[in-house]
């Protein structure tokens, strides 16, 4: 008797929907973290060229999640509502726990959102 073993079908096709999915996520996360800290290609000198503005709620809540961790309470941080992402801009956000309010200096050291803060 002569037994021949067949070869199950490849499973290969089962990775591209998968790959596929990968890369939709990955682009996916690269638009959001874009929109977190994203620049403008054209140069400053531009007069035409559209000005970007810092994703402020993004800034409200690392504050808020910085002060949650060293402090243990949760505050409210309030920003300006509109700040031009511009290396070395300077602005105050202001954390209230209950009736207690602490002034935040807020610098961009970059022109692509990045921004540290320090308690006044």
């Amino acid at each position: 008797m002569n037994i021949r073993l067949i070869k199950p079908p490849s499973i290969r096709h089962n990775r591209l929907p998968r790959a596929l999915i990968v890369a939709v996520a990955a682009l996916a996360a690269a638009v959001f973290l874009g929109a977190c800290g994203s620049s403008s290609t054209s140069s400053s000198s531009s007069s035409t060229a559209a000005k970007v503005n810092l994703n402020m709620p993004h800034v409200e809540r690392a504050i808020e999640l910085s002060i949650l961790s060293q402090r243990h309470v949760h505050a409210k941080v309030v920003c300006p509502r509109v700040v031009p992402q511009e290396q070395g801009h300077n602005f105050t956000c202001i954390a209230t726990v209950g009736k207690k309010t602490t002034p935040f200096a807020v610098t961009q050291q970059n022109n692509r959102g990045y921004v540290t803060y320090q308690a006044k």
